[in-house]
């Protein structure tokens, strides 16, 4: 007679498997949070760029932020 017991994992087996899961959903959607938000900071950056070339006159990649 075989035993039920081996076929099926034991409920704390099967909790620790579902935390797991769950942990692993959350990294995933933490960096997909990150990604959002560069994706989102790099647009603006790049929209206010070229608000500012429009108003200066001059092109964002030729003009020196830095020039003494």
């Amino acid at each position: 007679m075989k035993s039920k017991r081996g076929a099926h994992p034991d409920l704390q087996s099967q909790l620790e498997s579902l935390l797991d899961q769950v942990w692993r959903s959350e990294a995933d959607w933490r960096l997909w949070d990150r990604v959002d938000a560069f994706v989102m900071l790099e647009s603006l950056r790049l929209r206010r760029a070229k608000r500012a070339a429009d108003h200066d006159g001059v092109a964002p990649d030729l003009r020196s932020d830095n020039a003494a």
